[in-house]
């Protein structure tokens, strides 16, 4: 068993990044891999000593000695560093951890096509110094953390062994001892290499991965982004939150997040609200978009504090849109697809695609546009009854400037919360901000729905330019 992660989790080409790695074999090598149009190799590590050192608890640096659940000290994991060649591209690389027999062979032949794992795999972003791109891509790890529980194992309050996250926090009566209420980012599952806590609710309409992780919804956008021509710089949560490193949004014209980004900051907030005060402009392609208001106990441990629509700020000040009006469906229980209907198809988002108002697109049987989790803006529905295109009534927190751009119905199937209904749209503040309001927009983009993908296109050369 093999389980390692990066110390910090961007690093610029021509640096050197480090990954903290344990493992049960005498020796371990890295390959690596650049997750995009297509899985590329980018190089391979020698084979270096490996050292089998304990798991931490979830809201410690593993990289750091931290006491144990009956005071005993965990050893903090190895560093080992790794020179980032300057000529790597900008992108989302994935680090395989190849175990060794101790005379230079691999203990099993390397599964160099799946990017997702349960262990055995590091998720890591490199930039330039400089934007190289008008589009800045975010990968949501904060969201990965609070459903990583690193093992396949829960906690069990008998042994006090497995894991936990954010979801599965145990009592205080369930621990000899008492913890705080965060989770590390420095530990192996940001997005790969880890168990989500929910792996059993698996995705009816895309089985192959499990929600929560980087393969799910992530790269398959973002490998349709780059098949699609598109040039794009990448970051995550971490840079977003540190506005004064590398994740300072200046010179992009676009931020792009797709399928769960659900973790936000009071930084992340902020920087994203002036960065769109100052013309920038972003798009959400996903849903549950900044659900959860999170603080950081220190530079790498976070807890969850409440719902942003909860407080003075609702997260649909900043994205028109909430997941308290939207809703979630895990299992497909319902015959009804939800897709949009479209109105004000005269609009720019619309170009090319055909549509007229009243016209529907992502609900055919094998579509389920809108779901697993949506979101929307609160509107009267007695326009919809009228056949009267729906507008926000902005007593929810969403700006009456608020344009919407479809209407993803859940009444009729059976789900949904608040208003029980998504609501794709567009809210400009000097700069824009779309929302496809749907965590499968990215799903029915990489099968090539072509009203998805027309206007994905749309969006991404409007904002952009």
């Amino acid at each position: 068993m093999i389980y390692g992660y990066p110390e910090y989790p961007t690093v610029s080409a021509g640096s050197e990044l480090t990954l903290r790695v344990s493992t049960d074999a005498p020796e371990f090598r890295v390959d690596f891999y650049r997750w995009g149009a297509r899985v590329a190799p980018h190089g391979r590590s020698p084979w270096h000593r490996g050292h089998n050192l304990p798991a931490h608890l979830p809201y410690q640096d593993w990289g750091r000695p931290g006491p144990g659940l009956h005071g005993e000290e965990l050893p903090g994991w190895p560093a080992y560093p790794f020179a980032v060649p300057r000529d790597w591209p900008p992108g989302v690389y994935i680090a395989v951890l190849v175990e060794g027999d101790g005379s230079g062979n691999p203990v099993a032949p390397p599964d160099r096509r799946a990017g997702d794992a349960r262990d055995a795999r590091a998720l890591f972003v490199v930039r330039r110094p400089a934007p190289a791109a008008a589009i800045l891509y975010k990968v949501p790890l904060l969201t990965y953390h609070a459903y990583n529980q690193v093992t396949p194992h829960r906690y069990d309050r008998t042994t006090h062994r497995g894991g936990w996250c954010l979801y599965t926090l145990p009592s205080p009566q369930a621990l000899p001892v008492p913890v705080p209420a965060t989770v590390s980012v420095r530990r192996p599952g940001g997005g790969t290499g880890g168990t989500p806590w929910d792996i059993g609710n698996f995705d009816p309409f895309d089985p192959a991965t499990p929600r929560q992780t980087f393969a799910h919804w992530d790269a398959p956008f973002i490998a349709w982004l780059e098949r699609a021509g598109y040039r794009v710089d990448y970051c995550t949560d971490l840079d977003l939150h540190d506005s004064a490193g590398p994740g300072s949004l200046r010179g992009y014209r676009l931020l792009l997040s797709a399928g769960h980004d659900e973790y936000y900051s009071d930084a992340m907030r902020t920087n994203l609200e002036r960065f769109v005060h100052d013309g920038g402009n972003v798009a959400f392609f996903g849903g549950n978009t900044c659900w959860w208001r999170v603080t950081f106990d220190d530079r790498f441990s976070f807890r969850r504090v409440h719902n942003w629509s909860d407080t003075s700020q609702p997260e649909n000040s900043l994205t028109g849109v909430s997941f308290k009006n939207g809703g979630e469906r895990d299992v497909d229980r319902s015959p009804l697809p939800v897709g949009y209907r479209a109105q004000h198809t005269d609009h720019w988002v619309y170009a090319g695609t055909g549509l007229r108002d009243g016209d529907r697109f992502g609900d055919r049987p094998d579509e389920y546009l809108v779901g697993y989790e949506c979101d929307g803006a609160h509107f009267d529905r007695g326009r919809l009854a009228r056949g009267l295109p729906a507008r926000p009534t902005g007593d929810d927190g969403t700006p009456e400037s608020f344009t919407i751009l479809g209407v993803g119905d859940l009444t009729g199937s059976g789900w949904g919360r608040g208003n029980r209904a998504a609501t794709m749209g567009l809210l400009t503040n000097h700069g824009n901000v779309f929302t496809a309001a749907t965590t499968d927009w990215p799903r029915l983009l990489a099968r090539g729905e072509p009203v998805v993908e027309r206007i994905t296109r749309n969006v991404l050369d409007r904002l952009a330019s």
